[in-house]
């Protein structure tokens, strides 16, 4: 592509922009880069071109600020491409594309199945659908697509587009709904694949811990498009330098819901608060094996000091986790998770139950943590 192509926004307007379009002779013509802009000025004076779908007119638009484009020449209500797209997206679709042909892939840009109604934003040797997602999505949309694919037998890939490059390390993340939906898996292990075109880059937000809502505490790592591969390269495990990293943001998340909960008002009415006492616990520094990260708990709403604390209760009472989560003391994030839930908290009990009368600093609940993550990590990978 021309350098000289600058990357902005599209003008906020209900225009449909799309990359491919089909002549009068019914061929497809793709704007893919192969092109120059005055290849392009010259094209456009010798050929109409029409809309795949709808089959409505389209213009070719070359200008000096947005990378080429076809528009419908009137406003259009053509049913499959779900919304205005920024140029952002317009460009990673073609940034996607060129590096699917690179590594010898057949790709197809815009490519749409009729069978489901859907457009794919690439569509990769027929078996695998890339979804370049730059804009807020509803949950229920992304899994329907995903749905529609996959009775295609084509396994969706839904990939975050980014506008600027992230900050690489570990750190506090701060997830929307869809951008959860879109999480992929390294055996059993989450992680989210984002894609950054102007600088050519995907991101990994990988070895997620849920921390509470739409905060978790990640690994957040890079590669050049020249250096990726497909499918995919998976992220690795977290060392134990990184792992620390982890519990040091985890621990402060911690420490701020206990005071949230201290302040909260009617101690005698919160939850947290009757946990502690029931358990002799001190509520305003409850011990070190509560709280702490573990692998899968996104299966649960609670943060981890809260769901911990009610798994250890429910054991001194002899009281089973299923009956936690059917009366609902134990919220789900989906009812899909109760299995992952259930082998949680006996993982969590087995972990709590072996050193809940050592004396734990700092540095053995570190080592006793790690180990318990690397065996877990293992035993998903598979």
């Amino acid at each position: 592509m021309p350098k000289s192509f600058v990357f902005h926004k599209l003008k906020k307007r209900r225009v449909i922009c799309i990359l491919v379009a089909t002549t009068t002779r019914q061929q497809l013509f793709c704007l893919t880069g192969q092109y120059s802009r005055k290849e392009l000025l010259e094209i456009r004076l010798q050929e109409q071109f029409f809309c795949p779908t709808c089959h409505a007119p389209l213009l070719l638009k070359v200008g000096k600020v947005n990378i080429p484009h076809f528009a419908h020449k009137t406003l259009s209500n053509c049913q499959h491409f779900s919304e205005p797209e920024s140029s952002l997206h317009l460009h990673g679709k073609l940034l996607l594309y060129q590096f699917f042909n690179q590594l010898n892939f057949k790709a197809e840009l815009e490519k749409y199945l009729s069978k489901v109604r859907q457009r794919a934003d690439v569509l990769v040797d027929e078996r695998y659908a890339i979804e370049f997602q730059c804009s807020p999505i509803p949950v229920s949309q992304l899994l329907q697509r995903s749905k529609g694919y996959q009775q295609l037998s084509i396994s969706p890939i839904w990939l975050k587009g980014l506008k600027e490059p992230c900050l690489e390390g570990i750190g506090l993340l701060h997830l929307k709904v869809h951008e959860v939906a879109m999480m992929q898996y390294a055996g059993q292990l989450p992680y989210i694949l984002l894609f950054c075109p102007p600088d050519n880059r995907f991101y990994y937000y990988s070895n997620l811990f849920y921390v509470s809502s739409s905060r978790w505490v990640g690994k957040t790592k890079s590669l050049s498009a020249t250096k990726q591969i497909f499918p995919f390269a998976r992220p690795k495990p977290l060392s134990k330098e990184e792992f620390n990293l982890v519990m040091g943001i985890f621990y402060q998340a911690k420490k701020q819901y206990v005071r949230s909960q201290l302040y909260a008002g009617n101690r005698v009415g919160n939850l947290y608060c009757r946990l502690c006492y029931e358990l002799c616990l001190d509520a305003t520094n409850p011990p070190n094996l509560f709280g702490v990260p573990l692998v899968g708990a996104d299966c649960f709403k609670q943060p981890a000091v809260l769901w911990q604390l009610l798994v250890v209760e429910a054991y001194e009472k002899g009281i089973g986790v299923d009956w936690l989560i059917q009366t609902g003391k134990l919220t789900l994030r989906e009812s899909e998770k109760e299995q992952q839930a259930i082998t949680l908290t006996a993982d969590y009990l087995t972990l709590y139950l072996k050193y809940k009368d050592d004396a734990l600093n700092n540095s053995n609940i570190l080592d006793i943590l790690y180990d318990n993550y690397c065996k877990n990590v293992r035993k998903l990978r598979k």
